[in-house]
């Protein structure tokens, strides 16, 4: 089928994975989010919130949490923030044309693109959300002995990923407009270095340290340290209430109690 320059805005390209189950509202839903912004095909790229419940009743509860806490990142963090799509995203035709389209050689090639877009576009790309849940299966073990073992496979991969992004990305980024560069650049420093690899580990150590090593703490630094435990809890509270209605719009059969 022969496609003009000037017709490339009007098709979009979706891509996905082989275990990906998109609901039959998608391309209607992505297709109406696309004309309401007026059909911004070099400076959008569209991200649905993608859940992983693929059978997710009969695996561990470690297993469960972990694709939780994936959506509820991507719908507070990713998307909002635009750092990066993730896996399945739909783009325009023109942008993948102009952009030198995706690059499965790479291990993070939805970054990777992410990136080299920025450059050929000038600018820093804006990611929208498509208001339907997209299912994809998830990497995980049918264990929590395997799931360790998937954590470390992952661990691996990821650093080499996250090693390759980073040398990419200053290779790129002097083709970026500086203010762009520099506020994604921000942007993807902060949600994986500080929030991803360290927000843990500060919480941990930082209870820790109150415990065993700050003797006679005044009362209000007490306080203030539980007040902010119970706010980290009643946040990740938000990703358990919005999986309860999440199997029922995706018509996913579930087993799984409440508590």
């Amino acid at each position: 089928m022969a496609i003009t320059e000037d017709e490339m805005d009007n098709v979009l390209v979706t891509t996905c994975d082989a275990d990906s189950k998109f609901p039959r509202q998608y391309i209607a839903a992505l297709t109406s989010k696309y004309l309401k912004e007026n059909r911004p095909g070099l400076t959008t790229i569209y991200q649905p919130p993608l859940f992983y419940n693929w059978k997710l009743d009969s695996l561990s509860f470690v297993t469960r949490v972990t694709g939780l806490l994936r959506s509820f990142l991507m719908l507070g963090a990713l998307i909002p923030f635009n750092i990066n799509t993730m896996s399945i995203f739909s783009f325009s035709l023109s942008l993948a044309k102009k952009g030198d389209f995706v690059h499965p050689g790479y291990q993070m090639d939805d970054i990777i693109c992410l990136i080299r877009w920025m450059g050929v576009t000038q600018r820093r790309l804006k990611i929208s959300m498509v208001p339907v849940p997209v299912l994809s299966g998830p990497t995980s073990g049918e264990t929590i002995e395997k799931e360790i073992i998937e954590w470390a496979r992952q661990a691996r991969r990821w650093t080499i990923g996250a090693a390759e992004v980073f040398h990419y990305f200053i290779v790129k980024s002097k083709r970026i407009p500086t203010i762009a560069a520099f506020s994604w650049g921000t942007a993807f420093l902060i949600y994986y270095g500080v929030l991803l690899c360290t927000g843990g580990l500060f919480g941990l150590t930082s209870m820790l340290s109150m415990n065993y090593l700050v003797k006679d703490a005044p009362l209000v630094i007490s306080y203030i340290m539980y007040g902010l435990l119970a706010l980290q809890m009643l946040t990740f509270s938000i990703a358990f209430i919005i999986d309860m209605f999440i199997p029922k719009i995706m018509n996913v059969d579930e087993c799984i109690f409440f508590l």
